[in-house]
């Protein structure tokens, strides 16, 4: 294990934030990053996403089964691959920082994009190479600067110990006026505030930092980023305790892929969330219900 102090502003002042799995979360009183502490150490975590229970089997720490979800995942994807496409028109070189087994960069090759991946696990990145025919490095150091026009972090983020370090690593490899996008969970939510035991992001020694705009601001800026955008996406609104208990099942299903109910039954649950959430602003409109975070940046050029 490793100690040191704030992630992003190096300052060693916190104060308890939250306990979970065996883990303290501790809050840098400087900049308010919430991280983990004790941060765990590279081998440590190297061990920890190679392990094949985290791709499959393992839900509490990773994904009940990953490959599962890429039916879930494609309206995420599309949606990011517009955006992409409003800020490139013509399309480039796309590299996806943590790209599991290459669902989103399949996508983006059919939209036109010229593809690679980075992914830690030897197991996925067998997968996106021998299924999908997709490059796949297992080290940044192995492609050269200034060679893409887009950079993709989706649900990464919050998985490294020392996020500015790579994040200017992925700037040296952006050409002048390239884009970085990423998502994270947004601990500006409601349930990390003030039902934190409620929160799924809260998973340590799998997240190891949980960003607010504030901090995720903070986060790019300070690797050089400039044009910063940052904006909350999938509202996730408070609903009352019953209907909280009974949805549950249901809720887990859609956020792993293994839910696919009948079209009827998920407009009747968008529409209840909807209503909740117009609800809760009027209750408590200081609420943030957004539980991601996606940013976009810019290299300067």
């Amino acid at each position: 294990m490793t100690l040191y102090g704030c992630p992003l502003c190096e300052r060693d002042e916190s104060s308890p934030y939250y306990s979970v799995n065996g883990y303290a979360l501790v809050q840098c009183r400087a900049c308010g990053t919430v991280a983990v502490r004790p941060m765990p150490g590279a081998e440590q975590l190297a061990a920890h996403y190679q392990r094949a229970e985290y791709f499959a089997g393992e839900e509490g720490q990773g994904y009940a089964d990953y490959t599962a979800m890429k039916k879930a995942l494609r309206p995420h994807f599309q949606r990011r691959l517009r955006a992409l496409a409003s800020a490139f028109p013509q399309r480039g070189k796309l590299l996806d920082f943590g790209c599991a087994a290459g669902y989103f960069l399949e996508m983006a090759r059919s939209d036109g994009w010229e593809i690679a991946g980075v992914e830690l696990s030897t197991e996925m990145a067998r997968t996106a190479t021998q299924s999908l025919g997709i490059p796949v490095v297992s080290n940044l150091a192995a492609l050269p600067p200034g060679t893409f026009q887009a950079i993709t972090l989706w649900e990464v983020i919050e998985h490294l110990p020392r996020p500015i370090d790579v994040l200017a690593q992925l700037s040296a490899r952006l050409s002048p006026g390239g884009a970085l996008m990423l998502s994270t969970p947004n601990t500006a939510h409601w349930q990390a505030v003030r039902a934190k035991e409620k929160w799924v992001a809260f998973r340590p020694p799998s997240h190891l930092l949980y960003f607010t705009p504030t901090t995720l601001q903070r986060a790019l800026s300070a690797a050089g980023f400039a044009q910063i955008s940052i904006r909350g996406v999938m509202p996730l609104p408070e609903l009352p305790p019953l209907l909280e208990k009974s949805t549950a099942s249901l809720q887990r299903g859609l956020a792993n892929g293994s839910a696919y109910p009948w079209p009827l039954a998920l407009i009747l649950w968008r529409a209840i969330r909807l209503a909740a959430w117009g609800w809760q602003r009027i209750r408590r409109p200081q609420d943030n219900p957004f539980a991601t975070l996606e940013a976009i940046a810019f290299k300067p050029k």
